[in-house]
């Protein structure tokens, strides 16, 4: 089942954010953690450049992410992760792939990568980095597994221009958005869930593969039926956080994506009513934008069917 599921009574145009609490983590790792760690590096040895960029001036930052996501993750899976410092002498042990890396944290001559695409090799997480300088500015980012975007659309982009594809009624959402990622205090990430239903559960949607995606959805999406769509259709959550790093000032956006099929998901009332109640009220422009729009009558024919039946 899925870890965050951020559908309610109707659709909600905020942005739906929470303060982390002490007990809650930037970093999650799951049972799918060797596939998915695999996954990434096989994509990263593949094309580099497509999934791993930074501008020279932000190195500071790297190093800010790779030393909170290192020390959570050891805290929080100590039986999966070691990590031990003797002032800036460090030594990672990563008991799930066997693997340990002794580095001088802030020399980056001591990391075999730089230290925002090695520390994303040891964990589920995208991570993209937000200029300090209030525009928000993408300026660097190890992104694998985005749904629709890659870093080539929106490197060098601020916050606004990378959501401005969006449609026109989320625009006010977005403008309160950049204004609380401007507040963020260093000691208090936030965080959001995000939805969508796909017709596959391929982790990398990046922009390369959006005309195949589009061409097999206009060829599936006809032959969809309330009786076949709940084990075709696949549930994609992002658990979304963003920090304000202590050193650098800038953002860190990290992005943990979880999926499921539609059916089971629906083997709960309460969550099949949820998700209906959320796409009866989807504004249209919307549900075109997250392209649900040419299987919506069979999804929510299968939820009323499901609802139903107990």
């Amino acid at each position: 089942m899925l870890p965050y599921f951020p559908f309610g009574n109707e659709f909600d145009h905020r942005m739906g954010t929470a303060p982390l609490q002490a007990h809650e983590s930037l970093v999650e790792v799951d049972g799918d953690y060797g596939h998915e760690i695999a996954h990434k590096r096989e994509l990263l040895s593949r094309d580099h450049r497509y999934y791993f960029q930074a501008q020279p001036d932000t190195e500071l930052a790297q190093w800010d992410v790779l030393g909170r996501l290192l020390t959570e993750a050891a805290e929080r899976y100590p039986n999966y992760f070691s990590l031990t410092k003797s002032g800036d002498k460090w030594h990672w042990q990563n008991h799930q792939l066997a693997e340990e890396q002794q580095f001088t944290f802030g020399d980056a001559v001591t990391l075999p990568l730089a230290p925002l695409d090695w520390v994303g090799r040891q964990v589920q997480e995208d991570l993209v980095i937000l200029s300090a300088d209030g525009t928000a500015t993408l300026v660097a980012g190890q992104l694998c597994f985005p749904n629709g975007w890659c870093l080539d659309d929106k490197f060098g982009k601020t916050f606004m221009g990378i959501h401005r594809p969006a449609p026109a009624m989320v625009q006010p959402t977005m403008q309160a958005a950049h204004k609380l990622l401007e507040r963020i205090p260093a000691h208090r990430p936030i965080w959001r869930a995000s939805w969508n239903f796909k017709i596959t559960n391929q982790l990398d949607l990046s922009t390369q593969y959006s005309a195949g995606y589009n061409d097999d959805l206009a060829q599936l999406a006809p032959t969809l039926t309330p009786a076949t769509i709940g084990d075709q259709i696949f549930i994609r959550i992002e658990r979304q956080t963003f920090t304000r790093l202590p050193r650098s000032g800038a953002i860190l956006f990290g992005i943990h994506t979880y999926q499921n099929t539609l059916a089971s998901e629906a083997t709960n009332t309460s969550k099949a009513q949820r998700m209906l109640g959320t796409l009866r009220t989807t504004p249209r422009e919307m549900l075109d934008y997250k392209a649900i729009a040419p299987f919506e009558d069979a999804l929510i024919g299968f939820l009323e069917e499901k609802i139903a039946s107990h």
